[in-house]
């Protein structure tokens, strides 16, 4: 067991995907038993998924800290969680996370984590988990390293994308305490959930102009090994996702306990990719359990998430019961709602 290391946060924002949610937070106590000083939150954004309060309710009891949020608000939910996990976080390092992804790596790699990001705590922005594909892999190549940094043979390592953001716009990553302190909050007033004017987008475009302004020397670190994976359920090559009242995708449980994905021991993957020098991709280091991975004739795994816009009725499944604002309004009985100002309904929905 490893000690007196940094504390790490890990906050999960989740809505309606339950199985994922499991799925992701499962996996990390598995992953990491060796690294106890961990702080756990989950934002749940008003989920009414069967199943879902029960889960919450045991991982309050086991000391994790839940929060809650009553109403729905889909294009703004996300920014909301993130934001709530970085006030209340209490690590030195904090891991927002989507609630969509396995880890798959046993033991070792949050230390390496850890210990890689100190040693170069000025210059990194931030640090990915999980895999990407090979193609995106190679297309960022060549990848930097920094001044005396060694490769050897059976040596957990990481690389500098110089083609990604030193910064992430969102989820799926480790900021240290001060580059956190330094880019919150994310925008809250946002018209959709993505596809540009969005938290992600805007939060993109706060952290050049910071680059800019105070001269920032940063770069996003990716794992030669990723202990992390995307969890994809829709062999067209997406996973359930959750737009406005809808679930878009197919979407189902493990079938072997919390895990999607065989869960690899770390000298296991350490001597199988000891001489790699780009990161290794899903289609090489995801093997999937009980279902097809999602890839193409030629092997590389898919990309093709479902676009609401265009999807049919086969695509989705209604979120029923769904608690919005909207919805509360909707159910106002006439007389209540008459002279009421927009001051005097968000005082009442807070009450």
């Amino acid at each position: 067991m490893i000690k007196d290391l940094p504390k790490v946060t890990f906050g999960f924002i989740h809505c309606n995907r339950l199985h994922y949610l499991k799925s992701s937070l499962e996996s990390l106590l598995h992953c990491t038993e060796d690294y106890p000083n961990k702080e756990i939150i989950i934002v749940d954004n008003a989920s009414v998924e069967e199943g879902t309060d029960e889960y919450l309710l045991e991982k309050e009891a086991q000391g994790f800290t839940i929060v809650r949020q009553e109403f729905r608000d889909p294009a703004n939910e996300f920014a909301k969680g993130l934001n709530i996990v970085s006030n209340i976080s209490t690590g030195d390092f904090v891991c927002p996370l989507q609630s969509d992804m396995q880890f798959i790596l046993k033991s070792q790699w949050l230390q390496k984590y850890v210990e890689y990001y100190q040693k170069h705590i000025k210059n990194i922005g931030c640090m990915l988990f999980d895999a990407q594909r090979n193609v995106p892999n190679q297309s960022h190549s060549p990848y930097g390293a920094f001044e005396g940094q060694e490769f050897h043979n059976n040596v957990y390592n990481f690389v500098l994308d110089l083609k990604r953001n030193p910064i992430t716009g969102a989820a799926d990553t480790m900021y240290s305490k001060e580059v956190l302190s330094m880019i919150v909050p994310w925008n809250e007033q946002n018209d959709k959930h993505e596809g540009g004017g969005d938290s992600e987008t805007k939060m993109l475009n706060k952290v050049q102009d910071l680059i800019k302004q105070n001269n920032l020397q940063l770069c996003c670190a990716v794992p030669l090994i990723p202990p992390a994976a995307a969890i994809y359920t829709d062999t067209r090559g997406t996973n359930a996702r959750v737009r406005k009242d809808r679930r878009y995708g197919k979407y189902f449980a493990p079938k072997n306990d919390f895990m999607y994905y065989k869960i690899n021991e770390f000298s296991d993957m350490i001597t199988k990719f000891n001489s790699a020098q780009v990161p290794i991709g899903l289609e090489d280091i995801v093997d999937t359990i009980g279902y097809p991975k999602p890839i193409d004739s030629t092997g590389a795994w898919l990309k093709n998430p479902i676009d609401p816009d265009k999807a049919t009725s086969n695509d989705y499944v209604e979120l029923s019961n769904v608690k919005s604002k909207t919805e509360v309004i909707k159910n106002i009985a006439p007389e209540e709602s008459t002279n009421v100002s927009d001051e005097e309904l968000d005082e009442w929905l807070d009450s």
